[in-house]
């Protein structure tokens, strides 16, 4: 969980009203007029960070931008997810359901629903990072959530209690505003609190129907990503595998030879938690095991194999990838097939 779509960085941007150049807040989050009007596309999580805090400076200590971000968002605008949330039969139908397919459009954070005591908890679960961009992002998460939730039910709608786990600098007058009350800071969680008799009030426009269909529907999309994800990662280490007895690959080489440009390859790790140096290192691990078990190249060949300049090299890696060295590791591979090939008495 390591990027958001651009939908996000998208409405950032249109309400940084303080920018003039809105040119280097798309260098900022690597995107184009182009990339920016997909939803599909992802945008790495620091790079985000890295966008809330440049607009902050740019208005700061009165911080609002975000705030009006989420007063802009539309369930439609989440596409199949919240067209969901919007015909549930009750918010306490779409929180139960919702929750887990929020990483459609966020890797970055996962999310909960349950009820303790009188009280219905919606709560966010993300990396704790010690910055501006990330604590603004958790508000805007929060500000969004609401917002939808508001299109369900009525304009008025709004949270008993809004607690925060960080402590930040600047007015929160927006926040105030926008939650319709005084949120807590250095909380134990980050949580949207709620009465139960309003979370169970049916929805404006709910429709139960058209609720089990797009869940359906969310369901499929949801093992179809998951799918793509695994597909990817594993042409990524099947293209640096083919390589490696060239030495370690060049991330430009891998990308070309995927058909990708280095900035879109660079994304699309980014996405799914990965950097090139660690697909590239599974990979040697791999095809290093691979070797030991159905080949009779001895350690120096293997070293060569996978993108070491010396054996002694490729000996400390592998036993930091398996905890033992490779001769160990090829003597217990002929042990194991000796005793499995022992006729039983």
């Amino acid at each position: 969980m390591t990027s958001v779509s651009t939908l996000y960085a998208r409405k950032q941007i249109e309400h940084a009203d303080q920018i003039a150049d809105k040119g280097k807040l798309l260098d900022l989050v690597g995107l184009t007029p182009e990339t920016l009007a997909d939803p599909t596309v992802m945008v790495p999580v620091e790079a985000y960070h890295d966008l809330m805090e440049e607009v902050a400076k740019s208005e700061f200590p009165d911080l609002r931008f975000h705030m009006k971000t989420c007063r802009s968002m539309r369930c439609d605008e989440f596409g199949v997810f919240g067209l969901a949330l919007k015909s549930a039969p009750t918010l306490r139908h779409g929180f139960q359901r919702i929750w887990r397919y929020t990483r459609l459009h966020n890797r970055v954070a996962s999310f909960s629903a349950e009820q303790e005591g009188d009280r219905f908890c919606w709560s966010m679960q993300a990396p704790k990072t010690d910055r501006l961009g990330a604590f603004l992002s958790v508000e805007a998460a929060m500000g969004t959530t609401l917002t939808l939730c508001r299109e369900t039910t009525s304009p008025e709608f709004q949270p008993c209690h809004v607690q925060f786990v960080h402590e930040r600098d600047g007015s929160i007058d927006a926040l105030v505003e926008h939650f319709g009350c005084v949120p807590e800071f250095g909380a134990r969680s980050d949580a949207l609190h709620f009465d139960v008799q309003d979370v169970d009030q049916p929805s404006s426009i709910g429709d139960t129907g058209v609720w089990n269909f797009l869940i359906s529907h969310l369901d499929q999309m949801l093992e179809k990503e998951r799918d793509q994800e695994q597909s990817f990662e594993a042409q990524v280490i099947e293209e640096i595998a083919k390589l490696l007895s060239g030495g370690v690959p060049q991330l430009s080489e891998v990308a070309k030879n995927m058909g990708l440009g280095g900035r879109t390859f660079q994304r699309r790790l980014s996405e799914r938690g990965h950097s090139f140096q660690s697909l590239t290192d599974e990979a040697r691990r791999k095809l290093a095991q691979q070797l030991i078990q159905s080949s009779s190249y001895s350690f120096s060949e293997i070293a060569f194999l996978t993108g070491f300049s010396e054996q002694s090299a490729f000996s400390r890696a592998f036993k930091r990838w398996s905890g033992q060295t490779p001769k160990a590791y090829r003597s217990g591979l002929r042990a194991s097939s000796a005793a499995t090939s022992c006729p039983a008495e």
